[in-house]
């Protein structure tokens, strides 16, 4: 059972925060909102506390989700970190740590968070699927394993003015939705290794080409985004091959292929992560996941075992853990996977000393990109 048993949510009439409203209902938690927008009208206000003023943040649960949009985002986070300089406080924030041109947020909220008792996790959700648990699990029981090759696909069609969701704002789509898939290399690699600090050590060389969104709401942008982008990365001994696509048409895919040898053994994973179509299939065999999992309740019962089972200053300082340091390190390889596909470079970096040194220069270069007719 997860140790959390009440949730806030803040932002909890959007997209997000209603699916983990949702998930909050069904695990049973007591559960607070705050939301100044109308109340959708199939939500039943007897079975949660509806606050509309800054009295959510100073109340006694064991979980904050920070479900905003990212300009609310920030002030919400100093409120909970200026009370988590006396007590501790556990988080969920959402991604992205920080704007395409702003990465020095990235540092600031590194510094903020340091002196304070907050444990404060990014919502990755495929970090948090149990089912990646068990492939980490699964790997580690080998004495030698070599991952040869990763195939990430990651798409759904987001071009089509039908769906109102698609209505709203995006970024490029390397800090966008690439990030996740960046994340969830990060993180497995990690975990086998014992930190992504000695992942980025075998060194890494990226190179990447992007095609535009074509956005249904054009008027809405300063300027023409990333839509798609696929890149080759080459990891050590490991290649990784990816494609995030938000392009007309786009199949809703969430795929994972991994390939090497284990034990002298070859050994194949193939895991779907689409809500509905979840799978996990090890050299053939099905390993039974339940295709309907819910991922927003999988985020909040892997939480509250990490919360369990682990310290609070590990789950805060090692990068095998989706917190502020591991999100600057995805957020530095979405930059440097941005800036593969804006000039057609092929980077190299040595360690991740170098990686969270690269300044992808997207402020700079914001001024010179189209504009949609």
């Amino acid at each position: 059972m997860s140790e959390i048993h009440s949730l806030a949510i803040a932002g909890a009439w959007g997209y997000i925060g209603r699916k983990f409203l949702d998930a909050g209902i069904d695990l049973g938690l007591e559960l607070s909102v705050l939301d100044p927008g109308p109340v959708p009208p199939d939500v039943c206000l007897e079975n949660l506390v509806h606050f509309t003023d800054d009295g959510f943040y100073q109340q006694n649960v064991d979980l904050f989700h920070l479900a905003l949009h990212p300009e609310q985002r920030g002030p919400a986070l100093r409120r909970l970190l200026e009370r988590a300089q006396h007590e501790p406080v556990a988080i969920l924030n959402e991604k992205p740590m920080a704007a395409p041109d702003r990465p020095q947020d990235c540092v600031a909220l590194i510094d903020a968070v340091s002196d304070t008792q907050a444990v404060l996790l990014f919502d990755f959700p495929e970090l948090f699927e149990p089912f990646t648990g068990r492939v980490v699990d699964y790997l580690r029981r080998f004495d030698h394993v070599e991952i040869e090759e990763i195939i990430i696909q990651r798409s759904k069609d987001r071009e089509d003015p039908g769906n109102p969701r698609n209505h709203k704002r995006m970024v490029h789509i390397q800090y966008q939705e690439s990030v996740h898939c960046i994340a969830w290399l990060l993180f497995v690699l990690g975990q086998l290794e014992g930190s992504v600090e000695k992942v980025l050590a075998r060194g890494l060389h990226l190179s990447a080409t992007a095609r535009p969104y074509m956005a249904p709401n054009p008027q809405d942008y300063d300027h023409v985004v990333d839509g798609k982008v696929e890149y080759e990365m080459q990891l050590g001994a490991t290649t990784v091959r990816g494609v995030t696509d938000f392009t007309r048409g786009a199949a809703w895919t969430k795929s994972r292929i991994l390939r090497g040898r284990a034990d002298g053994a070859p050994l194949e994973l193939h895991m779907s992560y689409l809500e509905g179509a979840k799978h996990l299939r090890i050299d053939g065999q099905d390993q039974y996941i339940n295709p309907q999992g819910s991922s927003y309740e999988g985020v909040l019962q892997t939480f509250g075992g990490w919360l369990r089972h682990t310290p609070p200053e590990t789950l805060m300082s090692s990068s095998c853990y989706p917190n502020p340091k591991f999100a600057r390190l995805t957020y530095a390889l979405s930059s440097l996977l941005w800036r593969s596909c804006h000039d057609g470079a092929k980077p190299t970096i040595r360690d991740a000393e170098e990686l969270v040194a690269f300044d992808a220069g997207f402020a700079e270069a914001a001024s010179t990109f189209p504009r949609y007719g």
